[in-house]
C-alpha cells in the first residue's frame, strides 16, 4: 500500500506539472527544478531531470532523512482543454486534475480515490541573492594614482630600486651622495579598487625593505601585492621613505627612525584625506619586508619615550606633515623578516602580528642578535675588500685615497682570514657598528605571553633572508603564500566573528550560522534541495545521486563587508 501510494502520488504531482508545461503562462519547468508539496503528512521532493517532446523524467525523493534515494519515473503527457492526465507503467488508476496558478505555485484539484482533493505543489526554497568574499576573493579591477606627495623633509634618497647585486657594491654605489642631505619629497603609490560597494574601505600601508639603504615603491613584489589587495576591496599603499646611512651605528638607527617618522607622516596623510579615498579609520594596517617590516612594526608600536637616545636629534616621531593632525590607530601587522631592538614597544598597543621568518636567517635574526651576521662570513668580507679597492680607484681627492688605503691596512688582514677565528676579531668591530636585535620568534613569544593574538609562520633551516623571492629577486610560491595567510589574519580583525556554518549533528538535515554579526542571510545548495529557511538556519535534503553536496551561504555582516562561505558535505 505505501509504494502505490507513493507512485500514485508521483504521478498526481506530475499531472499538475504536465498541466503547468502545457499552458507556456506556468512555473518554470526548467531541468533541475525541484517541487515540494505534503500529503498525509509527508513531504516529497520532485527533481526534473528532464523534458523531452511529451515525456516528463523526474527523480523523487522522500525527505525524512539527510541523504535521500532517488525513485526515477518516466510518464507521457495527456492533455485536454481542462486539465491533464499522466499515465505511467507503475500506475493501476490514472488520476484527472486540474489546476491553478498563483504566486511561485500550483493549486491543484484532483479526482482520484486515493488521493485528497485538494493539494499545493510548490517550488523548493530557491535564493538567488550572490554575494562574494569581500576582502577574500578578488573582485575589483584596480586603478593607481602615482607619486602622491605626503611630506617633504631633509634626507639623502628616497629610492634605489634594487638590483641584483650584492649589497657592498649597492652601498659603495651611492657613497658621494651621503655628504650632504637635501631636502626631498616623499611619495606614495595609492591603489584603489574600481566600482566596489563599500563606503569605507581597509588600508594597508606597505614598505619595502632594502636595509635602510635601497628599494623602491615600484618593486615587482609590492606592485603585485597592491594591486592584489586593492582588487580584494583595500586601498592599497607602496610607501618611498628617506634611506642611507654612514657605516656607523648612530646613523644606521637615524636611517630607521626616519623610515619610521616618513611612515607616520603618510598615515596621518591618509587619515586627512580619508573622505577621498573612503577609507575607514578604524581599519588600518602595515605591512612590511625586512627594514620595512621593522618600519611598519614601529609604527604600529613606538612612541616617542621609547626612541633611542642616539635619534633625539631627529624630532619626534610625528615631526612631519603638521598640518595632518589626525592620529592613527594601527589594526594588525604583517611582519616579514622584520625585528624591533626593543620587545617593551610591544606593550605600548594590544595589536595583533602575523610574521614570517627563516630560523636560519643571517641578515636580520630569528631570534636575538646582531643583523647581518653574514657580514663575518670570508666570502663576504672579502666582497667588502673589493669594494674598498674599488671605492679607492672612484675616489679623486689624495687625502681620502689616504684614508682609505689605511682603512684597507687595517682591515684586510682580519677580513682575509678563513674560518672560525676569524669572528673574535669582526665581532666586535660589527657589534659597534649595528644594534643588536629582537627577531620575529622573540615577537612571537612576546605577544604569546601577553595574551595578544599573533601567528609566526618559521621557515625551518631557511638561511635565506628574503622568502618571497629566490637570490635573483624572481618571485617564488611562497609569496603568495604570504599574500593569502596575511589576507586571512587581517580579515579576522575586520570581521571579529566570521561565520562559520555547521550541522547540528553528522547526520542532522539542520546547518546553522552563528548571526551575532550578521546583518543579511541567503542560503543555497548544490545537490538537494531546502526544505525550511528561518534566517540563519536552513533544513536541507541531499540527493544520494548527486555527485557534490555543498551547502553555501552569504549575505553582509553589520559593518557591510559581504561574505560567502560554503561546506562541502
Amino acid at each position: 500500500m505505501g509504494k502505490r501510494f507513493f507512485f500514485v502520488f508521483i504521478v498526481t504531482i506530475l499531472l499538475s506539472m504536465a498541466a503547468s508545461f502545457c499552458h507556456r503562462d506556468t512555473l518554470s519547468l526548467d531541468s533541475g527544478a525541484c517541487y515540494m508539496t505534503r500529503i498525509n503528512d509527508k513531504t516529497i521532493v520532485v527533481r526534473i531531470d528532464g523534458i523531452c517532446n511529451k515525456s516528463l523524467i523526474i527523480n523523487a525523493f522522500q525527505t525524512d532523512s539527510l541523504n535521500a534515494e532517488p525513485k526515477p519515473l518516466v510518464f507521457e503527457i495527456a492533455t485536454n482543454g481542462k486539465g491533464g492526465t499522466l499515465e505511467g507503467t507503475s500506475l493501476q488508476h490514472p488520476a484527472i486534475v486540474r489546476w491553478r496558478f498563483g504566486q511561485n505555485r500550483l493549486v491543484c484539484r484532483c479526482w482520484s480515490a486515493e488521493l485528497p482533493r485538494k493539494f499545493m505543489l510548490e517550488r523548493c526554497e530557491i535564493d538567488t541573492v550572490r554575494y562574494c568574499r569581500q576582502l577574500l576573493d578578488s573582485l575589483y579591477s584596480v586603478k593607481m594614482t602615482p607619486d602622491v606627495e605626503y611630506a617633504r623633509a631633509n634626507g639623502f634618497w628616497t629610492s634605489y630600486p634594487d638590483e641584483d647585486k650584492p649589497f657592498a657594491e649597492i652601498y659603495t654605489e651611492r657613497i658621494p651622495q651621503l655628504i650632504k642631505m637635501e631636502e626631498q619629497p616623499l611619495c606614495m603609490d595609492i591603489y584603489e579598487p574600481v566600482d566596489d560597494p563599500a563606503n569605507m574601505r581597509p588600508l594597508v600601508l606597505m614598505i619595502h625593505g632594502g636595509a635602510f639603504y635601497n628599494g623602491d615603491k615600484q618593486d615587482e613584489t609590492y606592485v603585485k601585492w597592491c594591486r592584489h589587495y586593492a582588487s580584494l576591496g583595500y586601498v592599497a599603499v607602496s610607501l618611498n621613505y628617506r634611506m642611507g646611512f654612514l657605516p656607523y651605528k648612530n646613523a644606521i638607527d637615524c636611517a630607521g627612525y626616519r623610515a619610521t617618522q616618513d611612515a607616520n607622516a603618510a598615515l596621518r596623510y591618509l587619515m586627512h584625506h580619508a573622505a577621498t579615498y573612503r577609507i575607514n579609520p578604524d581599519w588600518v594596517f602595515t605591512w612590511g619586508t625586512s627594514a620595512g617590516a621593522i618600519t611598519a612594526l614601529n609604527v604600529a608600536f613606538m612612541k616617542d619615550a621609547n626612541r633611542p637616545e642616539s635619534v633625539t636629534k631627529e624630532g619626534k616621531i610625528n615631526k612631519l606633515a603638521p598640518i595632518c593632525t589626525e592620529t592613527f590607530h594601527v589594526k594588525a601587522v604583517a611582519n616579514m623578516w622584520g625585528a624591533v631592538h626593543d620587545t617593551a614597544i610591544l606593550a605600548n598597543h594590544n595589536i595583533p602580528v602575523i610574521s614570517f621568518h627563516g630560523d636560519a636567517d643571517g641578515i636580520v635574526p630569528y631570534d636575538y642578535g646582531i643583523p647581518f651576521k653574514d657580514m663575518l662570513n670570508s666570502s663576504v668580507t672579502e666582497e667588502v675588500n673589493r669594494q674598498l679597492n674599488r671605492a679607492v680607484s672612484l675616489v679623486d681627492d689624495p687625502s681620502s685615497n689616504k684614508f682609505l688605503d689605511k682603512a684597507r691596512s687595517i682591515l684586510t688582514p682580519i677580513t682575509e682570514k678563513i674560518g672560525d677565528w676569524t669572528e673574535p676579531f669582526t665581532r666586535p668591530v660589527w657589534n659597534m657598528i649595528i644594534s643588536p636585535m629582537y627577531g620575529s620568534a622573540c615577537i612571537h613569544k612576546y605577544l604569546n605571553r601577553h595574551n595578544i593574538r599573533n601567528k609566526l609562520f618559521t621557515e625551518e633551516g631557511a638561511d635565506q633572508h628574503s622568502l618571497h623571492v629566490d637570490e635573483h629577486r624572481n618571485i617564488v610560491p611562497y609569496f603568495y603564500t604570504i599574500q593569502d595567510s596575511v589576507a586571512r589574519f587581517f580579515y579576522t580583525e575586520i570581521i571579529e566573528k566570521p561565520i562559520n556554518i555547521r550541522q547540528e549533528n553528522p547526520m542532522a538535515q539542520y546547518f546553522i550560522i552563528d548571526g551575532a554579526n550578521v546583518a543579511e542571510v541567503h542560503w543555497q545548495v548544490d545537490g538537494g534541495a531546502l526544505l525550511e529557511l528561518s534566517g540563519n538556519k536552513t533544513k536541507i535534503v541531499f540527493f544520494k545521486d548527486a555527485a557534490r553536496h555543498t551547502v553555501r551561504v552569504c549575505g553582509k555582516y553589520k559593518n557591510g563587508v559581504e561574505f560567502c562561505e560554503e561546506i562541502v558535505v
